[in-house]
């Protein structure tokens, strides 16, 4: 038996593994070198990335936390529920409180007992008034369990002779649910906690045909 052959065999079969395991180091080097360079194209497309609104104007775009879009969404979402739960008229008043109470949880019942519980829409028949809303501060505290926020604003009553204003201040929690036509943010509040300050009477005469404040502005 020629022991040459075996040992020439056995060379080849190292040489060639010896090149398998080259040809592995070098793929995944060049795999990694890839990823990197991808990586660093995507984030150099990304920070100069533009944004064209339906009015045609141009923004530059730029890469945020998820979670601070979020707080955003918060902000807004509280933004929308007081705009349509504080401002209204006899015309719109049982869309907004419709249309609010899907931003609201169990806490909403309680709150829509009180305005029944003084016959609001009749009222607002009755004496020919409206409501308007103004924010005037809004915090949300993300590193809570659950988020938890507050908002002050100014709740002001416009009657034929005059007007009436009181500031207000509600503490709250905010958690996550599904998102739906209803509820685009996919929150709803709770912990409706309200602060009332003393109101303020102004009574020089206001025109009737002075616009109610519209909730659908406080919306994105």
């Amino acid at each position: 038996m020629d022991l040459m052959k075996f040992k020439g065999v056995d060379n080849a079969v190292k040489m060639t593994i010896r090149l398998s395991i080259g040809y592995c180091v070098v793929l995944t080097i060049a795999f990694i070198t890839c990823i990197i360079y991808q990586t660093m194209k995507l984030e150099k497309a990304y920070s100069q990335a533009l944004v064209i609104d339906k009015n045609g104007e141009v923004y530059e775009a730029s890469g945020m936390p998820a979670s601070n879009m979020r707080r955003f969404e918060y902000i807004n979402h509280v933004k929308t529920f007081v705009g349509k739960w504080y401002a209204f008229d006899e015309n719109t008043y049982e869309k907004n409180i419709t249309s609010a109470l899907n931003l609201i949880g169990n806490k909403g019942k309680e709150l829509l007992n009180e305005y029944n519980d003084v016959n609001m829409l009749n009222s607002l028949v009755q004496k020919n008034i409206r409501y308007g809303v103004s924010i005037d501060e809004i915090v949300i505290e993300m590193g809570t369990i659950p988020v938890t926020g507050k908002i002050l604003f100014t709740q002001t009553g416009y009657r034929a002779r005059g007007k009436i204003s009181r500031k207000v201040e509600a503490e709250f929690s905010i958690y996550d649910v599904s998102r739906s036509e209803e509820n685009a943010h996919g929150a709803k509040i709770e912990d409706w906690i309200v602060h009332y300050s003393a109101p303020i009477e102004d009574n020089q005469e206001e025109y009737n045909n002075t616009q109610p404040e519209k909730s659908d502005e406080h919306e994105n």
